[in-house]
C-alpha cells in the first residue's frame, strides 16, 4: 500500500482524533480495508498528531520575508505563507502543535527545497486539472472606489492583535498608521467582511513605549480588503478607527518624522491598478454615457466602441438628432425626482424618403401591446432596427461636490448637471427575427406617425472623448478666401472658414440642398489666380456635414487623381505659409473633469466587465469589475466560488473557444465585439446556490424550446438572460493612465513597471450584461 492513496481518509479522521467516538468512526470508515492497512493508517495518524516542540526558523529557506511569531509558548520565525497555513490548518489538528502541522509549515509551496523538487518533476494531471479549474476564478475589483487621505501617515511595521466578530484572534502587521485609521497585512485564511467591526491592540508598541493603554482593545471598521498580486496567502485590510486611542495618537505625532518612518506607495499602487482596469473597460465598452442638465442632454462620452451609437443618431445631413430620442417629455416621464434610478427599453429605426432620413423611436411605457407589435413588425425588418436601454440616475450632493473640487475651472460648464445616464445598445442581429415571430398587430401603419421624430432643432449636446487625446488626423488652419461650389448645373459662391490638406469648411451665400456623401466641385477663385494652378479650379470634394439652413458645408477630398493632386498642392501651400496661418485649436476636456465623470459612471456600473490574459497558452479570466454591494448576478457568481473571487466557470469552461479564444484572437484592426446570448437557470436552497444550468441561445432548436426552457427555469428558481460580449485588447492603456504610471515610476520604478506589464498582458475583455427583462418582453413571457 501507499499512504498517499489514503490521504483523503486520513484528512477526514485528523479533526476527531481526540474525541471519544474516534475508534468507532475509524472502524466504520476502514471496514473494507485489511488489518495491516488499518494498522498503517492508524500509525500515520498517531505520528501526525504526536505533540511537537520543534522551533521553526524559515529564514533563508523560503521565498518571502520572515518575522517573529509566537505559538505553543515558543518564538518561531515564519513568513506570511506559513502564518496563513498555521491559522488555516491548526483547527484540523485540534488546535495543537503536532508533527503534522510542523511538516506542513516547513513544506510550504514557497520553500526553496520544495520549489527545487517541483522543477525536477513533470507536471501531474492533478496539477493540470487544478489549473484548468482556476482559469475562470476571477478577482473581484471594486470599481469607482478610490482611496483618499486627508492626513499624514506613519509608515511602520509592528504587530497588531485583531479580534474578529466571531472571536477569532488574528495577528496582523501594520503597514501604516494614522490618527483615524490603519492599514495592515493579515493572513488570508480568515473571513473578513467589508463594514465589519473588529477590535485591535498593539502589544509590541505597548512593550516598546511602556504604555499599558496600547494593550487595550480599540474598535475599527474594515473599509477595504485588497488582494496582494504575488502572494495569495495574505491580504491588505484598510481600517477606520471608531474609538479614540490617545496613546497611539501621541506616538504617531511624535514619531512621524523619525528615521523609521519610510515612504509607502501601496495605496497609490492599489488605486492605480483599479483605475487601469476601469480605463480598459471604459475604452472598450459599447455603452454610451450621457450627462444631463435637467431634461436636456449636455455631454456624451465617446469611445471607439460606442461611437457607432452617436453616429447612428445623425441624419442625412450628418447632423446630430439624438435630442429627439432623449426628448423632454420622455425624460420627464421617467420620474427621476422620485427614484434613485430609472430604466426603460427603447426601440427605434429610421426610414429614408426623398433623400431625407426620418427617425422613429418608442419607449416601452409609451406603447400599448398592439402598438408595440406594430412597431416591431415594421421596424425589425430593417437594417436600421435598434434596441436600447436608457438608464438615468440623479446626481447626488457628493457627486456635485466632487465635480466642484476637481474641476473648478470647468464649473461654469458643469454646474447645472443634474443627471447621469447610460444608453446601452442591446441590438443583436441573431435575435432580430424574435420580434417578428409574435402575433400580428391589428393596427394600421399610420399609427406609428406619433413616434416619428422632428428633423429640427438639431442636438446641441457636446460629444467628448473619454480620454483626452487629439482626434483630428491633421491640423486645420483658419483662412478665409473666396470659393465657388458647383453641383450638377448649379453654382453658388461663398468663402472658406478653415481648411487642411484633406478637409474644407465653407459658408455659402445661398443654401444648398445636399446630404452626406454627395459630390461637389470647389473652385478656389482667388487662390487659383494667385498660384496659377489649374487643379484649384476643379477640386472634387465629398460632403461630410451640412447645417440645417444649408449654408455651412463641411467637405473632405475625394481619393481620385484630381483629389490627390489638389491635396498635395494644398499641403505644399500650408507648409510654405505656416507663419501666416493660425491653427484651429482642437478643444480638449480637462483631465480632472474626465476623472470626475469617470468616477460618477463607475459607481453606477450596469454590467460585469471581465478581463482575460493568456497563461501557458491557456486563456484565464483575470479580473471582474463590480460595484458593492454586489448585483444579483454578481452575487450568484460569487457564491459559486469557494474563495473571495467570482467564479465564471459555468459560463466559459465548456465554451472557451466560442466565447473567448475566437473573439479575442489578435487582429490588425479593432473589430466590433462578438455577442452571445446565454441563459442561466439557478436553483436556490436555503438562500444558497444549489444547482446551475446554462444554455446558449443557439443551443435551442426553435423558439418554442427556448420559451419552454425559460418558463421551466422560472418555475424552479431564477433565470438570468445574459448578453456576453468579447473582443481583443490591442492597447489597454489610456493617456490618463500612462501619465499616472509615469508619476508612479518616479517614486517606485519597478512597481510601476510591474503594473504596466500586468495591463499589457491582457489579451481581451468583455461585458456580461443582464438582459432578462428584454428577453422576456421580446418573447412575450409573463
Amino acid at each position: 500500500m501507499h499512504l498517499d492513496d489514503y490521504k483523503a481518509l486520513i484528512e477526514q479522521l485528523l479533526p476527531i482524533y481526540n474525541q471519544l467516538d474516534f475508534e468507532p468512526i475509524f472502524k466504520l470508515l476502514t471496514e473494507h480495508e485489511t488489518g495491516p492497512v488499518r494498522l498503517q493508517i492508524k500509525m500515520e495518524i498517531n505520528r501526525l498528531m504526536a505533540p511537537c516542540n520543534k522551533i521553526i526558523d524559515l529564514r533563508g529557506r523560503v521565498k518571502g520575508q520572515c518575522r517573529l511569531y509566537t505559538f505553543n509558548g515558543y518564538d518561531h520565525w515564519l513568513d506570511d505563507v506559513a502564518i496563513n497555513i498555521y491559522h488555516r490548518r491548526s483547527r484540523v489538528f485540534g488546535g495543537q502543535y503536532c508533527y503534522g502541522l510542523y511538516e506542513e509549515l516547513i513544506n510550504t509551496h514557497n520553500n526553496f527545497r520544495i520549489i527545487h523538487q517541483q522543477q525536477k518533476q513533470p507536471p501531474t494531471e492533478a496539477v493540470a486539472a487544478d489549473t484548468q479549474y482556476s482559469l475562470f476564478q476571477a478577482q473581484l475589483i471594486q470599481f469607482g472606489y478610490y482611496l483618499s487621505r486627508e492626513e499624514k501617515r506613519l509608515s511602520i511595521a509592528t504587530p497588531m492583535a485583531l479580534t474578529l466578530t466571531n472571536s477569532q484572534q488574528v495577528l496582523a502587521t501594520t503597514v501604516d498608521l494614522s490618527l483615524s485609521g490603519a492599514k495592515c497585512k493579515v493572513p488570508a485564511a480568515f473571513d473578513y467582511q467589508l463594514g465589519q467591526t473588529i477590535t485591535a491592540s498593539f502589544p509590541q508598541l505597548a512593550q516598546q513605549y511602556q504604555d499599558a493603554r496600547l494593550n487595550q482593545s480599540h474598535h475599527y471598521r474594515i473599509l477595504g480588503i485588497d488582494d496582494i498580486q504575488d502572494n495569495d496567502s495574505i491580504k491588505w485590510l484598510r481600517l477606520l478607527a471608531l474609538t479614540e486611542n490617545t496613546a497611539l495618537q501621541a506616538i504617531i505625532k511624535h514619531d512621524q518624522h523619525q528615521s523609521f518612518s519610510r515612504n509607502n506607495h501601496d495605496d497609490k499602487i492599489i488605486q492605480l491598478r483599479t483605475q487601469g482596469f476601469e480605463h480598459c473597460y471604459l475604452k472598450h465598452t459599447t455603452t454610451m454615457p450621457l450627462f444631463f442638465a435637467e431634461t436636456s442632454l449636455k455631454y456624451s462620452l465617446l469611445t471607439d466602441h460606442n461611437q457607432h451609437q452617436w453616429q447612428y443618431w445623425h441624419d442625412e445631413r450628418n447632423q446630430p438628432v439624438i435630442n429627439h430620442l432623449l426628448s423632454v417629455s420622455r425624460i420627464s416621464n421617467l420620474g427621476l425626482s422620485k427614484v434613485s434610478q430609472t430604466s426603460t427599453l427603447i426601440y427605434s429605426f429610421f426610414h429614408e424618403h426623398q433623400g431625407q432620413r426620418y427617425f422613429y423611436s418608442a419607449a416601452l411605457p409609451e406603447m400599448t401591446r398592439q402598438q408595440r407589435l406594430l412597431f416591431w413588425q415594421v421596424g425589425a425588418k430593417r437594417k436600421s432596427w435598434r434596441v436600447m436601454r436608457l438608464t438615468l440616475y440623479p446626481l447626488t450632493t457628493n457627486d456635485k461636490q466632487a465635480l466642484a473640487q476637481l474641476t473648478p475651472e470647468m464649473m461654469p460648464y458643469c454646474q447645472d448637471l443634474s443627471h447621469i445616464g447610460t444608453l446601452q445598445d442591446l441590438t443583436h442581429s441573431q435575435v432580430q427575427p424574435d420580434y417578428l415571430g409574435g402575433a400580428a398587430s391589428t393596427l394600421m401603419a399610420q399609427e406609428l406617425h406619433q413616434f416619428r421624430h422632428y428633423r429640427n432643432p438639431i442636438s446641441q449636446a457636446e460629444a467628448i472623448h473619454f480620454d483626452p487625446k487629439p482626434l483630428r488626423s491633421e491640423s486645420r488652419f483658419q483662412y478665409q478666401t473666396t470659393i465657388t461650389l458647383q453641383q450638377n448645373n448649379g453654382i453658388i459662391s461663398g468663402h472658406s472658414i478653415d481648411f487642411s490638406s484633406r478637409g474644407l469648411n465653407i459658408n455659402l451665400d445661398h443654401p444648398l440642398r445636399c446630404k452626406q456623401g454627395d459630390t461637389v466641385i470647389i473652385e478656389f477663385t482667388d487662390l487659383a489666380r494667385s498660384t496659377k494652378n489649374s487643379i484649384l479650379k476643379r477640386m472634387p470634394y465629398q460632403v461630410i456635414r451640412t447645417s440645417p439652413n444649408g449654408k455651412n458645408i463641411q467637405l473632405t477630398t475625394i481619393e481620385n487623381e484630381d483629389g490627390l493632386l489638389g491635396g498635395q498642392f494644398l499641403q505644399t501651400l500650408i507648409t510654405s505659409n505656416l507663419e501666416k496661418l493660425s491653427v484651429c485649436k482642437e478643444p480638449q476636456p480637462s483631465a480632472a473633469m474626465l476623472f470626475a465623470m469617470h468616477q460618477m459612471l463607475l459607481t453606477r456600473l450596469h454590467c460585469l466587465p471581465y478581463f482575460a490574459e493568456k497563461i501557458d497558452h491557456k486563456i484565464k479570466v483575470k479580473a471582474v469589475g463590480s460595484n458593492f454591494p454586489l448585483s444579483p448576478l454578481a452575487n450568484i457568481l460569487h457564491q459559486l466560488s469557494d474563495n473571495d473571487r467570482c467564479d465564471l466557470d459555468i459560463i466559459f469552461k465548456q465554451r472557451v473557444k466560442q466565447l473567448l479564444a475566437g473573439p479575442m484572437r489578435p487582429r490588425d484592426k479593432q473589430p466590433p465585439p462578438v455577442i452571445h446570448e446565454l441563459y442561466l437557470a439557478v436553483e436556490m436552497k436555503d438562500n444558497k446556490v444549489h444547482k446551475v444550468d446554462t444554455k446558449l441561445r443557439q443551443d435551442f432548436d426553435d423558439v418554442a424550446s427556448q420559451r419552454a426552457y425559460i418558463e421551466q427555469a422560472r418555475q424552479h428558481g431564477e433565470l438570468f438572460a445574459l448578453r456576453i460580449t468579447a473582443l481583443p485588447v490591442l492597447n489597454p492603456l489610456t493617456i490618463l493612465i500612462g501619465e499616472k504610471l509615469s508619476k508612479l515610476a518616479r517614486l517606485t520604478l519597478h512597481r510601476a513597471r510591474a503594473l504596466e506589464m500586468e495591463f499589457t498582458s491582457l489579451i481581451g475583455c468583455g461585458e456580461i450584461l443582464d438582459i432578462t427583462d428584454e428577453v422576456l418582453i421580446r418573447l412575450e413571457i409573463h
